[in-house]
């Protein structure tokens, strides 16, 4: 028996996979205020002086679990369905949100535990499973959908962070985790019921060439993740990426004040790299669907290198404008990659296996998020007194980035060439 979505004519799936898109996309908006931590860190910290040492640890925390729990949650996709998933999401993030204000005052553990577990695991398993859930509808435009939806991710704390802040001093934190809780349950619930899955076919009903042969996996796309040499090269260029993209992050409102500038700018920076981190999403997955992933990448490097290199060289000489563009413009390397890990993921690999892979790829996230932590630990903060060594740290890693796209380009292509073959 047919499904409601096979029966479907294609002005129909162009309408509905349109819809779904932006449905995907408001939902990850809000879900995207993992990120926003810091704007929830400072109230917290007024709150309860005795934490402000722990804070920033909570959201390296956050991202950890963030990423690994995706890894199981990629499961539930796989063997039950991708709606089932965002339902037990769903569960997660109302239980974190709901419970972070009211544990808060029993220690920081409970900051650790809701909010870094919790909500994170939520948004974590949300995330990956939306995705898979809307990008089969887009065979054609993978990277620029992909792009979309990340996008709304990247720029939630800018829209909504922006708003929770401003709510902030009229009805408390407490009662803005109770309204993310909320918005996130509801909207995660209608999007696991009215979503539906594209039909098997979807790529040969809109005329994609190849399509006829694309609906069964190859022996190459069905090879394990971790046994392809091509996973490893692109797991170290997107590592670094992300690490340099951590040290800014969460630190450019306080980085901008280490060069003088007050609390106001500040908040504007860190507006402005969210900002670029929500367009270099769509832009690096438009780039990826016209000049294909390694361009990306090459891309992706030289720009780490020059903000690296040039946030060394603005608080070595206190440039604070050139430490300003550098922090704007890293956002656009950083946005890039979680695009290029699902661009990655379904072009190179078995679309069965596309929730599994796109976790593992994005343990970039967990393993980057460690390396600050170490870094933090030796050097501290990349907004403290030994920023310029750690920025210089980071500039050569970056350099490492570029090199391994030399050997990543060259077996990703014979891996291509090899699944083109395999399909005739």
């Amino acid at each position: 028996m047919s499904s409601p979505s096979s029966r479907l004519s294609l002005s129909q799936i162009k309408a509905r996979r349109l819809t779904y898109l932006v449905f995907a996309t408001i939902t990850l908006l809000v879900l995207g205020l993992i990120y926003a931590w810091s704007i929830f860190a400072t109230p917290i910290g007024k709150q309860f002086p005795a934490y402000k040492g722990l804070l920033s640890q909570v959201f390296q925390v956050s991202m950890f679990v963030f990423c690994l729990i995706a890894i199981p949650g990629s499961q539930i996709v796989k063997r039950v369905s991708a709606k089932v998933a965002i339902v037990v999401a769903a569960l997660l993030l109302a239980v974190g949100f709901i419970a972070t204000p009211l544990t808060a005052g029993l220690g920081a553990w409970a900051l650790f535990l809701f909010y870094g577990v919790f909500a994170a695991a939520g948004c974590g398993i949300a995330y990956n499973a939306i995705i898979a859930l809307v990008n089969p509808w887009w065979p054609d435009k993978v990277g620029l959908c992909s792009g979309v939806q990340m996008m709304g991710f990247g720029v939630s704390s800018l829209v909504f962070g922006s708003a929770a802040n401003a709510l902030f001093p009229l009805i408390g934190w407490q009662t803005v985790c109770y309204i993310v809780a909320v918005l996130g349950f509801v909207l995660m619930l209608l999007l696991a019921v009215l979503v539906k899955p594209a039909p098997a076919d979807i790529a040969s009903r809109l005329g994609l060439a190849g399509a006829a042969s694309a609906t069964t996996a190859t022996a190459t796309q069905r090879q394990n993740i971790l046994s392809a040499k091509t996973f490893w090269f692109y797991f170290i260029w997107a590592t670094v990426l992300v690490t340099c993209g951590l040290a800014v992050i969460p630190t450019a409102s306080q980085g901008a004040q280490a060069m003088g500038a007050d609390a106001g700018f500040g908040a504007l920076l860190v507006g402005l790299v969210s900002t670029m981190n929500g367009l270099a999403r769509i832009i690096n997955g438009a780039l990826f669907d016209r000049i294909g992933l390694t361009p990306v990448m090459v891309i992706g490097a030289i720009v780490s290198i020059v903000t690296m290199a040039g946030s060394a060289l603005a608080f070595a000489l206190h440039l604070a404008p050139c430490y300003v563009v550098c922090a704007i413009l890293v956002a656009f390397s950083y946005g890039g990659v979680p695009v290029m890990a699902s661009a990655f993921a379904r072009a190179r690999f078995d679309a069965a296996d596309f929730a599994k892979n796109l976790s593992i790829a994005n343990c970039v996230i967990a393993v980057a998020a460690l390396l600050n932590i170490i870094l933090t630990a030796l050097l501290g903060s990349a907004a403290g007194a030994n920023a310029a060594l750690v920025f210089a740290i980071l500039a050569v890693l970056a350099v490492l980035a570029l090199l391994v796209v030399l050997p990543f380009a060259k077996i990703y292509k014979s891996d291509l060439a090899r699944i083109a073959e395999e399909m005739e």
